[in-house]
């Protein structure tokens, strides 16, 4: 089954990218919204920590996509596109926040502290480095050198969308067996994707979600 796994992600991150943006149907912004939306929110609310400013910068980002479409090089990749904008917004709503917890004395220390990281680790972050080989060559490896069975499970909630129960079922395994090949999967994942945060969060979005 992992064999297709870098054709699978290739194909997710090439969503409307082989005709020109000024011809995007609703239709197919539409795919491309309901593909990422939740995917980036996830990012968002990561360094807002608020999840309704995270689906406004989010909602938004996609709004500047569709209303800036017909001004894109030719050659522009979208996901990336609104990645930008969103990480551009997180940083303003973040500086906002700085800065109103430098009038504010009874914010703690610490709570600025954090902000302050979270704005120096969104400055350093490239949108484009999520979608470039290296990291899906860090993901082939990494799932290549995993179990049978936690590759295997992984695969099925990640890119099948299996519940935890379906999987179970799969496999004849117990549904305990499944969270637990799921979070060995996830602990490799975390370690060889240490350098980039923004890509893994990406990637677990769907896996993370409510069996």
């Amino acid at each position: 089954m992992h064999g297709g796994v870098a054709t699978k992600i290739a194909t997710q991150n090439e969503i409307l990218t082989t005709k020109p943006h000024n011809r995007m149907t609703s239709m197919e912004f539409g795919r491309l919204f309901a593909y990422y939306r939740p995917r980036f929110e996830i990012l968002a609310n990561r360094y807002v920590r608020n999840r309704t400013v995270a689906e406004d910068i989010v909602s938004e980002s996609f709004m500047t996509l569709w209303e800036n479409r017909e001004k894109l090089p030719a050659d522009c990749n979208l996901p990336a596109y609104v990645l930008t904008v969103v990480r551009n917004r997180c940083l303003d709503w973040l500086r906002a926040q700085s800065r109103h917890a430098q009038i504010e004395q009874q914010v703690y220390e610490l709570r600025r502290e954090v902000i302050a990281a979270d704005i120096r680790s969104l400055e350093a972050f490239d949108p484009s480095e999520i979608f470039s080989g290296e990291v899906e060559r860090i993901i082939r490896e990494t799932l290549e050198g995993m179990s049978p069975l936690t590759r295997q499970v992984f695969e099925a909630r990640r890119f099948e969308d299996k519940s935890y129960k379906e999987i179970a079922q799969m496999h004849g395994i117990t549904v305990r067996r499944v969270e637990f090949e799921l979070t060995k999967a996830v602990k490799e994942f975390r370690i060889a994707l240490k350098d980039y945060l923004p890509a893994l969060l990406i990637l677990l979005s769907s896996s993370t979600l409510k069996s």
